[in-house]
């Protein structure tokens, strides 16, 4: 048997694995020995063996035949067939109507990510888009205007921290988006456990609440940008402004007081949903704590506002001088400091098109305009890369439709998704357990630095291969100047330049304990000395790219102000059964009370509305409309109901388990096209969608 020391890569936290391989046989342990995460894994990581066995899997390339059904073809056969059809569209319409879509899984593979976008700039893709624009690219678009760079996101010093405010943030059951720490809950317990206090703020009381993880503050949907401004303001006219750090490292300082001034507590009250003394009173505990820290989420992302919130939660942190502060928020450079890469570009992002003022954020258009693209034969061709956007994006229904216009769909995938099933070529990427691989999403993202390397844990099963190799060899045929060849050539040169900073090398990691080399802590200094990127070294309190933007915020709150009472909000949730929309074909997570997503709703909201649970209802909204089941949940604020998101595979009938309990597409019901995404970040407005519900 051999024991091989490897890494989860389904989301931030890596957990570190060993794998057990007895005569091709995987079983996934937690790596005990590991120096950083000591033994913690996940349920999700160690049942991956699941997904590398599932019969479902795409295991051979599969080109559609005129009958439109699917015959497995060689790999030669594929590339040679692809690269002639690229070719052809290329030399009649420009290399501008090939289009790319990357998925949520290739931002951790760190081989395939890398030439994923080196083989889209060789092509001449004009036209990218990417799962980014529907979780977190308000983040990169923030951090881009205040900071200088799309990678500077300061995590909480979660070892020294008296209080930390997570607002939008379940961390029991997803961990914690861009921080890589594997026990998040136990951060939690160990801030309470010496004294300190953790603030949960959501529209639901997540199940990362308790007397040992902290009390939460239910708000509503979509107002988190009102409540963090009313704290602002709070801070200030109560004197708690540390004035020394704003003057040594802000700029635009008065612009940022005259906004957030135009929502104090007792005017955000009524549209934030808590009491202008509640809102004091964490405005209170943040600004008056011996240190205190923010984390904000998806929750908060995924709001029409989402980069005005990710802005004023790094606001909150300056203006009471916790940015760059012990026990605050902080970068962590790592192995890297990635954050000297990504610098702002010096002019202004947007351009104008057919479909209104655009910009890119982190390479990627709204997702949200995809079937726009489609429709108006800008795009005739499409590369969908470890994604599945009929599932993942607004208006599913107008996309599946626009697919059909394409010239030409290629699906690079490990599943047969619903999208693989609308393509014409369909090519078997490799798991995680069948590659190598340097944890290089963490860069700026650990509380604890290390740097840590796997080799492939066995070989590829089948015809399966990795996304690298994919991309060079069809790059190979058309001729194109890629830098990684099919040989591997090129492949890790600058994951090799990176660690080198560190003095640390892939083969040093292969001969360290668990792959893992530990790496000295973040210091507070480093924020301002090496994470900063603006040409004057100074924090842009508010940048003028958000002039706009700032004029919007009152028409929303005057929207907002003016919902009828009864209004329901839909939210979405996660659950310990599901991973957006590739943990659905996974046998043992199919449980009795997960064979479906429901729609939950708050005991006083259906009691109004004459509805009982399990009966099935009709949920309606300006998007669409979907039939699901109810369920009761008294963790719900009153006026909000919320459903699991990728679900939906009735149109996925390879995957057997999957579509034996379909669920429903709760993206259905999400606004699409234009106006339905925030223009300064192209994230896609998904949470806090009005709604409507009655008996179906």
């Amino acid at each position: 048997m051999r024991r091989v020391h490897t890494f989860c890569r389904i989301c931030e936290p890596h957990c570190a694995l060993v794998a057990e391989v007895d005569e091709g046989q995987i079983r996934l342990l937690p790596d005990r020995g590991h120096p950083v995460h000591r033994g913690f894994a996940c349920h999700k990581g160690l049942k991956f063996t699941e997904v590398h066995e599932d019969p479902d899997r795409l295991n051979h390339p599969r080109r559609r035949t005129g009958t439109g059904t699917f015959e497995n073809i060689a790999w030669p056969e594929a590339l040679d067939g692809l690269a002639e059809r690229l070719s052809i569209l290329s030399a009649t319409h420009g290399p501008e109507s090939i289009g790319v879509y990357f998925g949520n899984p290739l931002g951790f593979n760190s081989t395939g990510k890398d030439t994923a976008r080196k083989f889209a700039r060789s092509l001449g893709v004009r036209y990218a888009f990417g799962s980014g624009t529907q979780d977190c690219a308000n983040k990169f678009a923030a951090s881009e205007a205040v900071f200088g760079t799309v990678n500077l996101h300061p995590i909480p010093d979660f070892e020294h921290t008296s209080h930390l405010l997570v607002i939008g943030a379940n961390p029991r059951i997803s961990h914690l988006s861009f921080v890589q720490m594997a026990d998040g809950m136990g951060a939690l317990r160990g801030i309470v456990e010496r004294g300190g206090t953790v603030r949960h703020v959501n529209p639901r009381r997540t199940e990362s609440v308790s007397a040992a993880t902290g009390d939460v503050v239910r708000i509503k949907p979509d107002t988190d940008l009102y409540l963090l401004a009313a704290m602002i303001d709070e801070t200030r006219r109560q004197g708690w402004i540390d004035w020394d750090i704003l003057e040594r490292h802000g700029e635009r300082i008065d612009a940022l007081f005259a906004f957030t001034a135009r929502f104090p507590a007792e005017r955000a009250a009524p549209v934030v949903g808590i009491e202008a003394d509640a809102i004091r009173a964490l405005a209170r505990e943040f600004a008056t704590a011996e240190a205190a820290s923010i984390h904000v989420s998806t929750g908060v992302n995924m709001g029409r506002q989402g980069t005005l919130a990710y802005w004023l939660a790094q606001m909150l942190s300056l203006v009471t001088g916790n940015l760059g502060r012990r026990g605050g928020n902080l970068y962590s450079p790592g192995y890297f400091p990635a954050a000297t890469v990504g610098r702002r570009p010096a002019e202004d992002p947007f351009f104008e098109t057919e479909f209104g003022a655009l910009r890119t954020v982190a390479g990627n258009l709204p997702a949200n305009l995809l079937a726009e693209h489609i429709e108006s034969g800008k795009v005739k061709a499409l590369i969908v890369m470890a994604g599945n956007p009929l599932l993942s994006v607004g208006g599913g229904a107008r996309l599946r439709r626009a697919f059909d216009k394409l010239e030409l769909c290629v699906v690079i995938d490990i599943y047969p998704s619903a999208t693989a099933e609308l393509a014409d070529y369909a090519l078997p990427a490799t798991d995680w357990l069948e590659r190598a691989d340097v944890n290089a999403l963490s860069l700026g993202f650990q509380p604890k630095p290390f740097a840590q390397h796997t080799d492939a844990v066995v070989a590829p099963k089948f015809e399966r291969r990795p996304e690298w190799w994919i991309l060079a060899s069809l790059a190979e045929r058309l001729g194109l100047p890629l830098p990684v060849k099919p040989d591997g050539t090129g492949l890790n040169a600058r994951h090799d330049r990176q660690l080198a900073t560190a003095g640390l090398s892939r083969e040093r990691l292969r001969q360290s304990p668990s792959g893992t080399e530990v790496l000295p802590p973040p210091t507070p200094e480093a924020l301002f000395e090496i994470g900063v990127q603006n040409p004057d070294g100074r924090i842009d309190c508010c940048p003028p790219l958000f002039e706009s933007a700032l004029h919007r915020a009152e028409e929303l709150f005057n929207e907002l102000l003016s919902e009828p009472a009864s209004q329901l909000k839909l939210i979405t949730l996660r659950t310990n059964t599901m991973l957006n929309s590739w943990f659905a074909n996974l046998p043992s997570l199919k449980r009795d009370y997960a064979l479906d997503n429901p729609l939950y709703m708050n005991p006083e909201d259906a009691e109004r509305l004459g509805l009982r649970a399990s009966e099935e209802v009709r949920v309606e909204s300006a998007g669409g409309a979907v039939i699901a089941t109810l369920a009761l949940d008294d963790s719900l604020r009153p006026g909000v109901v919320a459903m699991t998101h990728g679900w939906g595979h009735g149109a996925s009938p390879a995957l057997k388990v999957a579509s034996n309990h379909p669920g429903v597409n709760v993206n259905a019901l999400l606004p699409a096209g234009a106006g339905s995404f925030e223009p300064l970040s192209n994230q896609a407005h998904m949470t806090g969608i009005p709604v409507e519900v009655r008996a179906a």
